[in-house]
């Protein structure tokens, strides 16, 4: 494709390294650089009209509104794995392919899972905090161990995956529930398939690892957290729209759950989350994700497949695949 411009508005994109940057530059693409800005700028409204593709991260919210600013598009490439802010209907209604790099940050979230769950187990902030501020309460400040506990995963998929082996580490059992059940992974790392109420009943850790839906939307509420051990811990680091934030405040002040350590919000960034207010939680502000190694994946395995898609070859992990096929029937393909 000559001429193929490419409108860069994900913030992360080589936040580390350029290479990925001068493989775009070198393949001959136009690029219109405006990370970090939106629709709220006049100029990048400009630069939507001239773009064939947009390389976004998950700032910009690219729906029909988005896509009707940008007559041209013909791609969408978003870094990352979650497509919650890319409407792949309203994609396909412009004729816009959508493709995502899902894989690339699994060993980053996981890590940062299981970072949180310690922190929290081991109340490590607090601990922090209260040597800065010169107490000294090595007899006060009590944990809860994880060593042979019970893991429940919301979601068995490449991250859930990654988190249940290291949890193999700690000789923790692995329960686990996933619409799309991996049952050779399952079977080999002996991890148990649950309904959630059972899952939530049993596990004294319970993890996210599952892309917001319409279906899961709010589905940690007030019940479930009732559902709960009350010394079991919780964690997110998928979307924030799966946890009810409003019922989780009220489980964490009324210790009808033990901790939490959250990495994703409904609203981000939230300024104004009552969860700011409790000791009981650990919050780290959408991160997970942003390790060199996992940002640099990202921002490479987006580059690979603007590059295929530019020479007229589908990219590698394309969602809407009717799209290509009826882009690659026209002429100007």
């Amino acid at each position: 494709m000559e001429n193929f411009t490419v409108l860069i508005e994900a913030r992360p994109f080589c936040a580390f390294d350029n290479t990925p940057m001068d493989q775009l530059k070198d393949s001959g693409m136009n690029l219109i650089d405006m990370r970090g800005s939106g629709v709220e700028d006049p100029k990048f409204v400009e630069a939507l009209e001239q773009a064939d593709a947009i390389l976004c991260g998950n700032d910009l919210v690219v729906n029909d509104a988005v896509l009707d600013m940008a007559p041209g598009v013909r791609a969408i490439a978003k870094m990352g794995a979650g497509l919650d802010t890319v409407n792949i209907d309203a994609a396909t209604r412009h004729d816009a392919i959508v493709f995502h790099t899902p894989g690339a940050n699994n060993q980053a979230v996981a890590d940062h899972t299981f970072a949180l769950m310690l922190n929290v187990a081991r109340k490590i902030i607090t601990c922090d905090r209260s040597l800065r501020e010169k107490r000294w309460e090595h007899t006060r400040i009590m944990g809860l161990e994880i060593w042979q506990k019970t893991l429940g995963l919301i979601g068995l998929g490449a991250i859930g995956r990654c988190v249940a082996l290291r949890a193999k580490g700690f000789e923790m059992k692995v329960v686990a529930h996933d619409p799309y059940w991996p049952e050779a992974f399952a079977t080999e790392q002996g991890i148990e398939r649950v309904a959630v109420e059972e899952l939530l009943r049993i596990s004294d850790v319970i993890s996210i690892h599952a892309p917001l839906t319409p279906e899961n939307k709010g589905m940690i509420d007030e019940k479930a957290l009732k559902t709960m051990k009350p010394t079991a811990i919780l964690i997110n680091a998928a979307r924030g729209g799966i946890v009810n934030e409003a019922d989780l405040y009220e489980g964490l002040k009324n210790n009808v759950i033990a901790g939490a350590g959250i990495d994703v919000f409904e609203n981000e960034p939230p300024s104004d989350s009552p969860l700011l207010e409790l000791d009981n939680v650990v919050l780290t502000p959408h991160t997970a994700a942003f390790t060199f190694e996992g940002m640099n994946n990202m921002s490479v395995g987006v580059v690979e497949q603007l590059i295929e898609y530019q020479k007229g070859n589908k990219p590698q992990f394309i969602v809407n695949s009717e799209v290509y096929d009826k882009q690659s029937t026209q002429p100007e393909f």
